[in-house]
């Protein structure tokens, strides 16, 4: 048994899913209608602050690459049209993205997530960058650029020539870079949790277990009519 706002919540994640289906549907009749040609495949999933674990969902600085600006702009254009006084707030943190890579021998297709993507595209006219170009031209707070930046050195897709990720540290293509695998996923080295996050975990394994408890008092006292608090106790 679970109680009414886990059940809310779920319900409404549903909801979402479902609206988020139907929108991305009418947003490409709504570009093949107009004749634009967004040159990526771009979906969304527009989700309700509250009902979803996102955490603090903190609007992390970003600067939003180039080949993304058009669907964004046009997905805000069409969703301000239909709703107009809703507010969208992008979770770029959360989103991610299928890349191909055409520059080595064989092509690949790699599932990244946005902020990994935004710092291989800046390689597409260039093989080298520092990681002060990198992280002035994305707007990135060293958190998150050292954190995607590592993930795509472990991963072997991009070469530092020191350890220590400093600013005027140079980053490279991997140009000799194989893989058995034509397809695959890069993953993000894991972030540890605030003291906020924590506390909000906390509350909520608390509520969970309330609820829980409330629902075997129930079923308990359904089946016994009467009983001591003592055995309660030990019954539950």
């Amino acid at each position: 048994a679970c109680g009414y706002e886990f059940t809310s919540k779920l319900h409404r994640m549903f909801t979402d899913m479902s609206v988020s289906s139907d929108l991305n549907n009418k947003f490409n009749a709504f570009l093949k209608q107009d004749n634009i040609d967004l040159g990526i495949n771009f979906g969304i999933y527009v989700l309700q602050a509250g009902a979803w674990p996102l955490g603090q969902a903190v609007v992390t600085p970003f600067a939003l690459p180039q080949q993304l600006e058009k669907s964004v702009q046009m997905f805000e254009t069409f969703y301000h049209n239909r709703f107009n006084g809703r507010k969208l707030t992008w979770l770029h943190h959360l989103c991610q993205a299928e890349l191909k890579l055409g520059y080595l021998k064989k092509p690949y297709v790699v599932t990244v997530q946005t902020f990994q993507m935004a710092i291989l595209l800046l390689f597409e006219n260039t093989n080298a960058l520092t990681c002060k170009e990198i992280r002035e031209t994305l707007q990135l707070n060293p958190e998150q650029f050292h954190r995607h930046a590592i993930s795509l050195i472990d991963s072997k897709l991009l070469v530092a020539e020191s350890e220590e990720l400093m600013p005027e540290v140079t980053l490279r293509l991997n140009m000799e870079y194989t893989n058995k695998r034509t397809k695959f996923r890069i993953t993000a080295a894991v972030q540890k949790e605030t003291p906020h996050e924590v506390e909000q975990t906390m509350n909520s394994v608390e509520e969970d277990r309330k609820m829980y408890l409330q629902a075997a008092i129930v079923r308990i006292m359904k089946s016994r009519k009467v009983l001591k608090h003592n055995l309660l106790i030990q019954e539950v």
